[in-house]
């Protein structure tokens, strides 16, 4: 048996605890001073209950490996292994931060979880992304990305730490275990991607998957998926989606949250395929909201915004638009910060400054000359943008594929309901019932079948489909018979409905509630066919006790926009 470690003790040979510095369930780290250097280091050691597991050992001498091969600007250094007198170590660079996970801790209530500004949530989402991609680059899966395992300097340096179950993307002949038992999920479950549940083969987009879970609680300071024990924390993500961001964050641009959202589809190869794409996505979201100069505040999570270069990103944060810049013709500042002199990528005339009183005479002449070609320039760009709107709705009149642009909003009406299961053998459930939601009868309710949990067996949601008499927006009111429930709006301007829950893109809005009673949805999107799509039922005394959850409504109703 190892023995046990004290301060004063000498590892490796160059290497002097001064002191615990923290304790986890596989290991210890320990202050040292490295006395061939002279300089502070951090020396993770096996914990001398477990250093004698023959898998375990072989497990951290794994992390050593794989932290050896990457140099990151982004990931925690190493420079030293010790593996000698059955004692492994590790020697890393001294950390003189926080966790991520003890950043939200102290930045919440018991009441008021935790959350972090958009700005400090990019920032760590683009320094994670990156190291994952280098990881993924040299064929190590992570496995483990949790706010715990992401460290926060005071200076705003973030580095990614513990690659304690990393494993090989593509094992190689050498190295063909897993050292997993088949029934044992490795990670943590609150951050566990669906295939990982699964026990599936895994790939680089697992990782994606887990830090859009991170990033997600550092908006909404809670993670989307908790159960009373871990395995439903873990089966959760396998039945329903996250709920939307829009929905808890009013001050999020809605190109974050689509990010965020397409990390977090339950399919694999609806995710972005690689760290190098999220990488991308992250810079492009900086660059469309945030001035580069603009500080990212480490120390303070709970820190103000950093003001958006155009509010139209958070028009509709619950159904991510496509961004578009603003056509400008002069720029003005909207508050007292100086004017920076710094140049943007984008070459294209800009408009002109909104003073001249510092320029010589005969520059401000010259520079009022210049509206002239600008204006024809703007003339010119207008009218293109409208050839090619009429170009568009030529191209749609003749393939019959509706842009959403091109649609006429007006007011609707609803013109008939269907019931909607999309891994149903009919893609129906008791259909026959939907006409109890438009009878005016409260005493009469539309049901699902009777299921086993209260997220519909395997389903994930079984829901109801409102078809309107054209397209438009407005408010959807279901009246629910049974609670706890949790639900979903989702829309589709075409003819023909998708076929799976995905085919119908992000939800527009969400509701959940512990009662029964009314729950209304906006639509803020475009609509010809609304779906309400039932996340999570409550107890039924209409059903057994093997089978209790049920999902009831007793009234469904759409109002139209004026």
């Amino acid at each position: 048996m190892a023995a046990p470690h004290h301060t004063s003790d000498l590892i490796g040979g160059r290497y002097r605890l001064e002191g615990m510095i923290a304790s986890g369930g596989m290991a210890d780290v320990w202050r040292a001073t490295d006395l061939t250097l002279g300089r502070i280091v951090a020396v993770k050691m096996l914990r001398e209950d477990i250093a004698d597991d023959v898998v375990t050992k072989e497990r951290f001498r794994r992390e050593a490996q794989a932290l050896a091969r990457l140099t990151h600007p982004h990931i925690v250094p190493v420079y030293d292994c010790i593996d000698e007198h059955d004692q492994v170590a590790l020697v890393m660079r001294l950390i003189e931060g926080k966790s991520l996970r003890g950043l939200l801790d102290d930045n919440g209530t018991p009441r008021q979880p935790g959350q972090l500004s958009a700005h400090l949530t990019l920032h760590i989402g683009r320094a994670i992304a990156s190291a994952l991609a280098k990881a993924h680059d040299e064929n190590i899966l992570h496995r483990d990305i949790k706010p715990a395992n992401i460290l926060v300097m005071k200076e705003g340096e973030v580095l990614l730490t513990d690659f304690g179950i990393a494993k090989p993307l593509v094992a190689s002949v050498e190295d063909h275990t897993d050292l997993t038992k088949p029934d044992i999920m490795m990670g943590t479950a609150k951050y566990l991607s669906p295939e990982q549940v699964q026990g599936r083969l895994l790939d680089g987009r697992a990782d994606i998957y887990s830090l859009g879970l991170v990033l997600y609680e550092c908006l909404a300071g809670k993670a989307p998926f908790k159960g009373e024990n871990e395995q439903q924390t873990a089966i959760q993500r396998l039945q329903r989606d996250p709920t939307p961001l829009g929905g808890i964050r009013s001050d999020v641009p809605s190109n974050l949250i689509t990010v965020i959202h397409k990390m977090l589809m339950r399919k694999p190869e609806h995710r972005y395929s690689t760290c190098h794409e999220v990488v991308r996505a992250l810079d492009e979201v900086s660059q469309q909201n945030y001035d580069a100069l603009t500080p990212v505040d480490g120390l303070n999570p709970s820190m103000a915004p950093a003001t958006p270069r155009s509010r139209s990103s958070l028009n509709d944060p619950l159904m991510p638009q496509r961004q578009r810049r603003p056509l400008e013709l002069v720029q003005e500042e909207e508050d007292d910060t100086p004017v920076r002199t710094t140049k943007t990528k984008d070459n294209t005339p800009r408009g002109i400054a909104h003073t001249d009183t510092a320029l010589p005479r005969s520059q401000r002449t010259s520079t009022k000359r210049n509206y002239v070609p600008i204006a024809l320039l703007l003339i010119a760009a207008l009218t293109m943008t409208v050839m090619l709107w009429r170009g568009l709705q030529d191209t749609n009149s003749q393939i019959g594929a509706p842009v959403i642009n091109e649609v006429a909003v007006g007011p609707v009406s609803v013109v008939g309901m269907r019931s909607y299961d999309p891994n149903g053998d009919d893609r129906q459930e008791n259909e026959a019932m939907i006409p109890f939601l438009t009878d005016n009868n409260p005493a009469t309710t539309w049901t699902t079948v009777c299921y086993g949990n209260q997220y519909f067996g395997s389903k994930g949601g079984v829901g109801v489909v409102v078809q309107l008499s054209g397209v438009g927006l407005g408010t959807l009111a279901a009246n629910f018979a049974t609670a706890p429930w949790n639900a979903e709006v989702y829309v589709s301007t075409g003819d023909t409905l998708p076929t799976s829950i995905d085919g119908w893109g992000l939800p527009v809005a969400q509701a959940a509630s512990q009662q029964t009673g009314i729950g209304t949805f906006d639509v803020k999107s475009p609509a010809r066919n609304v779906l309400l799509y039932m996340r999570e039922a409550g107890r039924s005394t209409s059903c057994s006790n093997s089978n209790p959850y049920k999902g009831a409504l007793s009234s469904l109703d759409f109002t139209s926009a004026k």
